[in-house]
């Protein structure tokens, strides 16, 4: 399947850079970025289990073991396009797919988005597909990186503003370096990260795209 956007034309659409220079961090400055960033993991069982589509440093065998226990009978993934799709060119959330089926989950438990190109659209093309297949969504277990977290959130909460939702985070890895809630501070590329994140939500809240 033909990819929904090139390359060039998904790099443009990044308003803010993956990693930004971090000014001096002050324990209270600390305190409020990471409120703002993180929010802590309480998976619970729900109708849908929603997963951030995402390229890199995932955790899938543990969202994968969140269906085995049954938290959920339906998994939604989310992303048409990430940076692995363009060294791949594959659907992201085909690639993700095939992981979870590997992994036990039969396919006709999955449904994937093939379109979305950000967090919010993983939200509103999810938000069709569960109308147009009568996926109850009442309860949402939602799963991404712990740094993610709090974006997530806030896109969900504007486009499922009735729905009860449910966080299940992880740490996220890339390049053999971690960014986890209690000491992403303490390394200049979980510095860099986090502040990029906390610039993004803060626009996108500003703008009203996320609550």
């Amino acid at each position: 399947m033909k990819l929904p956007i090139t390359k060039n034309d998904f790099d443009a659409l990044r308003e803010i850079p993956r990693l930004l220079e971090c000014p001096p961090l002050t324990p209270a400055l600390i305190e409020e970025i990471t409120k703002n960033v993180f929010i802590p993991s309480n998976p619970q069982k729900s109708d849908v289990l929603f997963v951030f589509g995402s390229s890199y440093g995932d955790k899938w065998s543990q969202v994968i073991e969140l269906w085995k226990q049954g938290f959920a009978p339906v998994v939604y993934i989310a992303g048409g396009v990430g940076d692995k799709s363009f060294t791949t060119g594959k659907i992201l959330s085909h690639l993700i797919r095939e992981e979870f089926i590997l992994g036990g989950i039969p396919n006709e438990a999955i449904i994937v988005d093939e379109r979305s190109k950000n967090t919010l659209e993983d939200a509103v093309f999810g938000k069709e597909l569960f109308l147009r297949k009568d996926v109850p969504h009442e309860r949402i277990l939602f799963a991404c990186k712990e740094p993610h977290s709090s974006r997530c959130l806030r896109a969900l909460k504007k486009v499922f503003p009735t729905s009860t939702l449910f966080p299940f985070t992880y740490e996220f890895e890339r390049d053999g370096q971690t960014i986890r809630t209690s000491d992403w501070w303490q390394s200049n590329f979980g510095r860099q990260h986090v502040w990029a994140e906390h610039q993004r939500i803060k626009l996108y809240s500003k703008r009203g795209d996320i609550c």
